[in-house]
């Protein structure tokens, strides 16, 4: 059941990142952005990311497969390495929207130019695309090595 209970959590938390990049590239596509709700929003995001990989170590070290399962599949690794990649991308939006965070309070008024928009944009799809990579992974992990 520990197993069971901890693949379900894993899943929940993933998807609760799906929602919230998606939730992010709403915000971004609103003729006035919410800055507030935008950076509280993305600290959801960090949190959530916390938690998956969390439960991710604990389904490793606790769950029915064990360690040497994951240890020697190249699809776990190339999981492992794409979340890297989308926690590293994810820095540029999250260093923006304190940026612009900061900027609203000195001006409320404040909204991002176009061009600056378009940039965290870009990298919130790029994280999104890698979060479908990583799914494709995910399966291939599940079957391997029959894969």
């Amino acid at each position: 059941m520990l197993d069971f209970g901890l693949a379900a959590l894993h899943h929940i938390l993933v998807f609760g990142l799906v929602v919230m990049l998606a939730m992010e590239l709403a915000l971004l596509r609103a003729p006035v952005i919410d800055i507030r709700k935008l950076a509280r929003l993305d600290a959801g995001y960090g949190l959530t990311a916390i938690l998956v990989l969390a439960a991710g170590a604990a389904r490793i070290l606790c769950g029915a497969k064990g360690w040497a399962v994951y240890r020697d599949n190249p699809a776990f690794w190339t999981k492992l390495g794409l979340f890297a990649a989308i926690g590293l991308l994810s820095i540029l939006p999250t260093v923006a929207f304190l940026r612009w965070a900061r900027e609203a309070r000195a001006d409320p008024a404040f909204q991002p130019t176009p061009a600056r928009r378009a940039g965290v944009v870009r990298c919130v799809r790029a994280e999104l695309g890698l979060v479908l990579v990583l799914v494709v992974a995910a399966a291939a992990m599940a079957r391997w090595p029959l894969v």
